[in-house]
């Protein structure tokens, strides 16, 4: 998610999900402030979803972990060290800046994958649409951010 959008939910989220896991709480012990015991048991599993929504929140925004946002930052790196090291070779030889950019984003744990559109639109190597983390977990989570993009 966005790191713009994210602080801005979260406190709702975790209000209203605190508010409703405390009321569920409650309604174990007897105090009810709702008018069943079915529904308090239902506010107290709302309340959890929500604590997990905003943790996910948390887990996906570029504040919360590298992922896609570190994505973007690996690739300009390596732009940068591959420009560095050969700076004549944009010129004579661009194909050989395209291959060292693919090495060095192989190097760091990324695959080059042309599936996503942005990627089919322009198959370059400087273009973080083609890479996905090799790390199951993270290629879940950077998929999941490039559906949003």
């Amino acid at each position: 998610m966005n790191e713009g959008i994210a602080p801005f939910f979260s406190p709702l989220t975790l209000i209203i999900g605190g508010s409703l896991f405390a009321i569920g709480v409650l309604s174990l012990f007897d105090l009810h402030f709702l008018k069943t015991k079915t529904q308090g048991k239902v506010a107290l599993i709302v309340g959890l979803l929500f604590i997990v929504a905003t943790e996910a929140m948390f887990m996906t925004s570029g504040a919360g972990g590298r992922y896609l946002e570190g994505l973007k930052v690996d690739v300009t790196d390596c732009e940068y060290q591959i420009e560095r090291d050969f700076p004549k070779e944009r010129r004579d030889n661009p194909s050989l800046i395209e291959q060292k950019i693919k090495a060095c984003m192989d190097s760091l744990g990324y695959d080059w994958t042309d599936d996503h559109k942005h990627c089919q639109e322009a198959r370059l190597s400087t273009n973080v649409f083609c890479y996905m983390p090799r790390d199951r977990m993270e290629r879940t989570i950077v998929a999941w951010q490039m559906r949003f993009e």
